[in-house]
């Protein structure tokens, strides 16, 4: 089932594509969850100009990549591992984006069903504005 569709049916258990999360970052863990921090500062990604859907915890990894291709220009093919390297990052950070989405839906449908049930426990773990 798609993301509008979902929006569309179950508005209350379907996490919200432009907001933050709802809930706790530690919530439902034993341990605590590493912070992800951005390794490539602002000024460094404004003077490479790396366009803004770029910019993202891949971004230092990208620049090495842009790197190794000027300097080995006309063979970029001697980039390879930093290639490889930017790809590994791009999926690995689309995989956490993923499974936090999922998270935060099951998250949602477990608030829902306790509120549906009358529980006294059911904003456990949600952030107070």
């Amino acid at each position: 089932m798609g993301h509008t569709w979902s929006e569309y049916v179950a508005p209350e258990t379907t996490p919200l594509r432009d907001k933050p999360s709802q809930f706790e970052p530690h919530f439902g863990f034993s341990t605590e969850r590493r912070e992800k921090k951005m390794i490539a500062s602002l000024a460094e990604m404004e003077s490479a100009k790396v366009p803004l859907d770029a910019r993202d915890f891949c971004t230092h990894m990208l620049l090495n990549l842009r790197g190794c291709i000027r300097d080995n220009f006309p063979f970029n093919h001697h980039c390879h591992h930093e290639r490889e390297e930017y790809y590994e990052c791009q999926y690995h950070d689309y995989l956490d984006r993923m499974k936090d989405y999922e998270r935060e839906k099951r998250l949602l449908h477990r608030r829902h069903q306790l509120r549906q049930g009358g529980a006294p426990n059911a904003e456990e773990g949600t952030i107070s504005a």
